[in-house]
């Protein structure tokens, strides 16, 4: 089981307003994230989160204060990246983890540094490959996705449309 090292605050807030949270939990994955971006959620998006904390099926991780001078260390190299968006950084560097996040400066950041990074339409796509999702349903949630976050790449969102909406 690889483990997804940050589930950046975007790809948590897509999830959890598309439904999919839950289904997202199925893959064979380890999911996580950190106490930082939990902290970013609002209320309601926090209690879909708790109930697979507790039972769990999805973690967090609790940043040390020294982690958290390490993190502010890093954030010096890029100021226009957030504290949270650091820690998904230095968590998925440290466990030598998947990244998912939606964040373009993030992803560029982590990628330079060799650390791999999916987005949210790779959340779909393995939805799909192990079937937790039909086509179908993949194209229904995928509409509403476009409608709640405007930074879906286009190109990649119509491929998905065209193969996945008959």
């Amino acid at each position: 089981m690889q483990t997804i090292a940050v589930q950046d605050a975007n790809i948590l807030i897509d999830l959890i307003k598309t439904g999919l949270f839950d289904h997202c939990l199925a893959l064979p994955f380890s999911f996580t994230t950190t106490n930082i971006i939990m902290d970013e959620l609002i209320e309601e998006q926090a209690a879909v989160i708790e109930p697979h904390i507790n039972s769990g099926k999805f973690s967090v991780i609790k940043i040390t204060a020294e982690e958290l001078g390490e993190i502010m260390i890093l954030s010096e190299e890029n100021t226009s990246l957030s504290e949270q968006d650091w820690s998904a950084y230095y968590y998925a560097q440290k466990k030598s983890s998947l990244l998912l996040t939606g964040d373009k400066r993030l992803r560029t950041i982590a990628e330079s540094k060799g650390i791999i990074v999916c987005g949210i339409l790779w959340v779909f796509d393995r939805l799909v490959e192990n079937a937790i999702l039909s086509e179908e349903e993949a194209c229904t949630n995928l509409k509403i996705l476009k409608n709640i976050n405007k930074r879906i790449p286009q190109t990649e969102y119509e491929k998905r449309i065209k193969n996945w909406c008959k």
